[in-house]
């Protein structure tokens, strides 16, 4: 390919205009979304115990407090816009850069898809004619995401960081509601745990990983560090200030519902915000709910259109994809890898595969947070002299502590998800042919010259 071909495709750049605000706005918007809309209930429902749900929230943001540790430091290391695959790739190789590349565009795509569906299922609650067209009204959202993302960085930015603050603030207006209108159960003592209820290590997993996916996100910021003004500044205090923010919303929120409504009443409906709502009376707290959670959805979606393109950009600068999906507008927007982006998550909603992805690649995920915690420690031993403006606090017993975590979770996922266990052995051989490929086109390119 000629060199005027190849700046024909490139025509455009990432733009340097992003910083701490926007940081913290696309990890809360990744973070908090259906999740804690839905998952109170069902954890509530198998965990019936007020103390052990709050100890499980609260281990599941120190958990992420642990990687973002590692992640500050290497996103501060390797100033490049693409995400968790860049440590990979570049600690690794091809084959574990594609791995976690791959599993992280296909979340992304996941989440879009059922973030989609999410809003298209609230909005009947607003207008109750919309409920006949749920699939076409959440085909319609991703549309206007992708369109106004098409357009450039800017617009993408300023969709984040309107609907992370609106989630934000409503979020915590519903908890002091659920404060305001609670009947405080009667202390009772604790009843004996058995073996026979809920609270057995399958259902301790099961919820915590739910928990963990609801924290899932936290590492949106550095999908973008090379749009970053100031990166080693930015991107450690937008990980750090998005987790605080979400943690503190996740607790408050499970903390209100269950003063509120005791465990047994958020266990009795999939969505207990609306308990509460009602007890507040009128139409009113029930149409701002729907708005809200339609808001909070929304930025979810944006967040993902937004970060899943940056993926195949960094696959393709690493000739791991053709060279079109470096193609950069003038608006800062990597528009042939949002079109496909848009095309498969479209797809995917249309069909209802969200869900089957979802659970292929459950499991990947945490052998993805495997990789990146290895790489931290191969980048640290291979290249001492890499300008590290962000050092991992606690080095070297937190990084290991956090390596031996996801390294337990790891087996425990895989002991009870066979169907995960047998993707993850699927995606790791394609991605070795895949590799093989890629790095045969590179030689006969750098043949002909």
């Amino acid at each position: 390919m000629s060199a005027t071909a190849e700046s024909r495709r490139t025509r455009g750049h990432l733009l340097k205009i992003l910083g701490i605000t926007f940081g913290v706005a696309v990890a809360v918007g990744n973070m908090i979304g259906s999740g804690i809309l839905r998952a109170p209930a069902s954890i509530a429902g198998t965990v019936p115990d007020i103390t052990l749900i709050i100890a499980l929230w609260v281990l599941g943001g120190l958990h992420v407090a642990l990687s973002i540790n590692v992640l500050a430091e290497l996103g501060t290391a390797v100033p490049q816009s693409g995400g968790p695959y860049l440590y990979a790739h570049r600690a690794f190789g091809d084959v574990a850069g594609l791995v976690v590349g791959w599993s992280a565009w296909m979340s992304k795509l996941a989440g879009i898809a059922s973030a989609s569906i999410a809003a298209a299922e609230f909005l009947p609650l607003l207008w109750p004619a919309a409920a006949g067209y749920k699939l076409a009204i959440a085909l319609l959202v991703q549309f206007l995401i992708y369109g106004t993302n098409a357009l450039g960085l800017r617009e993408g930015r300023a969709i984040q960081e309107g609907t992370s603050l609106i989630k934000t603030l409503m979020l915590l207006a519903f908890v002091g509601a659920a404060i305001a209108v609670a009947v405080p159960e009667p202390a009772a003592a604790p009843a004996a745990v058995s073996a026979a209820n809920a609270l057995g290590w399958v259902a301790i997993i099961g919820a915590y990983a739910l928990i963990k996916g609801a924290y899932s996100g936290y590492d949106a910021p550095v999908y973008f560090t090379e749009e970053n003004e100031a990166p080693s500044v930015s991107v450690p205090w937008a990980l750090g200030i998005g987790l605080l923010t979400s943690f503190i919303l996740y607790i408050a929120v499970n903390g209100g519902l269950i003063y509120a409504l005791g465990l047994k009443g958020v266990a009795a409906t999939p969505l207990p915000f609306s308990t509460i709502l009602d007890r507040l009376g009128g139409s009113l707290p029930g149409l701002l709910f729907a708005a809200g959670a339609i808001i909070t959805v929304t930025g979810v979606v944006n967040a993902g259109v937004m970060s899943a393109p940056r993926i195949l950009f960094a696959l393709s600068r690493d000739r791991l994809l053709p060279g079109i999906f470096r193609s950069v507008n003038r608006g800062g927007s990597p528009d042939v890898a949002v079109l496909m982006t848009a095309v498969c998550s479209l797809a995917l909603a249309a069909t209802g595969s969200f869900a089957l992805v979802f659970g292929l690649i459950a499991l990947m995920d945490t052998v993805g947070a495997v990789l990146i915690d290895s790489a931290f420690f191969v980048l640290r031993r291979r290249e001492p002299e890499l300008v590290r403006p962000f050092r991992a606090r606690g080095y070297p017993l937190l990084p290991a502590l956090l390596l031996a975590v996801d390294l337990v979770l790891l087996v425990l996922f895989a002991a009870s998800d066979h169907l995960g266990l047998g993707f993850a052995v699927v995606l790791t051989l394609a991605s070795i042919l895949f590799a093989m490929a890629a790095r045969r086109a590179r030689n006969m390119n750098a043949a002909k010259g």
